[in-house]
């Protein structure tokens, strides 16, 4: 099993019709791929975990990187699993504009998504991508 966590900045603001069909759009590519993970927004950006077997991961990352909706791809973390931590999730999803009474997730909802802060230390990446699922069921 293997994840990858990465970073992007849309192209243009994205209604949340424009985010609802990105979510429905991932689910069905990501069944076909056997890929589960997460997908947040916030205020232009987007941070994505997918996780799955390592092409297919590697594959559906490719065409994300081509995908017009987003620009700066940017991959934070990559790594072996020994099990997927969102197995019940083809995509799940968290537009974090709108997610304020979320109390555990302040200090995330106040930085920007494609913050330095992931950058610099990738595991606060995914350690903040794990705590996400283990908190939101």
């Amino acid at each position: 099993m293997f994840y990858l966590i990465y970073v992007s900045s849309a192209s243009a603001p994205m209604s949340d019709d424009e985010l609802f069909a990105l979510l429905e759009q991932s689910r069905e590519n990501n069944l076909n791929l056997e890929v589960t993970g997460m997908l947040l927004y916030k205020g232009g950006s987007f941070m994505q975990m997918l996780e799955g077997a390592k092409e297919a991961v590697l594959e559906l990352f490719e065409k994300i990187k081509q995908d017009k909706r987003h620009k700066n791809v940017i991959s934070i973390i990559s790594d072996d699993i020994q099990q997927r931590n969102f197995e019940y999730w083809s995509m799940g999803f968290c537009n974090m504009d709108i997610a304020n009474g979320l109390p555990t997730f302040d200090e995330y909802i106040d930085q920007n998504l494609t913050s330095k802060t992931f950058q610099d230390d990738s595991r606060f990446a995914y350690r903040f991508m794990v705590s996400f699922n283990r908190n939101n069921p």
